[in-house]
């Protein structure tokens, strides 16, 4: 059985992200997986299922818990980490860029050859990530985000004990939910907007926050409930009239392919975003030209938004677009490759 070796970037049970999604649904497909997380603690490593296994033990100047006799498929994200291949048998190397290297990024961008000149193959997440990319590399992918459909519907029952920090709230308002990053690429501004100009509404945002406390907008309908255990999403969805992405309009916003996007569609909610391209005609998203059509799209979202064809439109979006799906088509790729070799 192939090995991919992911090198640590993100705790395996942080906020879920891409590479983790990605990794798991592979090791379901014919591969095993040792995940490495930043955290260090013992044991050196911990079987998830008998295909994924976290490491727990190593950095970049402490790779000795590794088997080096051992052949890997690098799934490389962190650009620094192309300084450590050399040490490894690798069979192929695989490059994933989730975002651009740009804004917040930038300073990765002087990795960013490095990844590719190291590559077998690269995969992109979006698709303006891909056009880039698809010029200097020949073995270059479109491979985007997706969902878990099968934890994300577990929202559907609209019954069900009120999550924490919602029993506080109360359902007696309509709620806009948002989980995610609290970061500097969020339009503060545009929730501010919105949550004056709707004071009826609540806006309830789930995640930790990435930069100072002090910045983020205070309102009486505006609730931050911090980070939340991942598997408990749905409950919080269960709770939603509508979910926004709330994104300023920037380069690195503009390349990016929003997971959360497919959650909230995987859960039958009414999406509002602000105006980014790359989500017109993504079942019935409803990208915002201007504050004000922000707001507008929130009243169709909570008073026309939940029809069951339109649910019933957005589940079938999202069961078209899951991780599982992803990972057959990265599956078919990483097979054809490692057969050339």
């Amino acid at each position: 059985m192939r090995t991919i070796l992911y090198l640590p970037c993100f705790d395996y049970f942080n906020h879920r992200q891409r590479s983790q999604h990605l990794l798991w649904e592979l090791s379901k497909l014919g591969f095993h997986v040792i995940y490495c997380n930043v955290t260090k603690y013992a044991p050196d490593f911990i079987p998830l299922s008998p295909t994924f296994a976290l490491c727990n033990n190593i950095n970049a100047n402490n790779i000795n818990a590794l088997d080096y006799k051992k052949e890997y498929i690098m799934w490389l994200t962190h650009g620094p980490h192309a300084d450590l291949l050399p040490h490894f048998r690798l069979q192929l190397v695989v490059s994933d860029f989730a975002d651009a290297s740009v804004d917040e990024f930038a300073a990765y961008a002087v990795y960013d050859q490095k990844k590719i000149d190291a590559a077998d193959i690269v995969t992109a997440a979006s698709e303006k990530i891909f056009q880039w990319l698809s010029k200097k590399h020949s073995n270059s992918y479109l491979i985007k985000n997706g969902a878990d459909l099968e934890l994300f519907q577990k929202s559907l029952p609209k019954k069900g004990r009120l999550p924490g920090g919602l029993s506080e709230i109360g359902l007696n308002r309509p709620i806009i939910g948002f989980w995610g990053a609290l970061s500097s690429w969020i339009d503060f501004a545009l929730l501010s907007y919105a949550a004056d100009l709707r004071q009826d509404f609540n806006f309830v945002l789930v995640g930790g926050c990435n930069m100072a406390v002090s910045l983020l907008p205070r309102r009486k309908n505006i609730h931050y409930l911090g980070p939340r255990d991942y598997e408990t999403l749905p409950a919080y969805a269960r709770c939603f009239d509508a979910a926004i992405l709330p994104f300023q309009v920037k380069p690195v916003t503009l390349a990016a392919d929003p997971i959360k996007v497919y959650e909230y569609l995987a859960c039958g909610l009414p999406v509002v975003s602000s105006n980014l391209p790359q989500l017109q005609g993504v079942a019935d998203v409803k990208p915002a030209g201007d504050y004000e059509e922000f707001v507008r799209f929130l009243d169709w979202a909570v008073y026309d938004g939940r029809s069951e064809d339109q649910i019933r439109m957005r589940l079938d979006y999202a069961s078209r677009n899951t991780w599982q799906k992803r990972a057959g088509t990265l599956a078919g790729v990483l097979r054809e490759a490692a057969t050339r070799r």
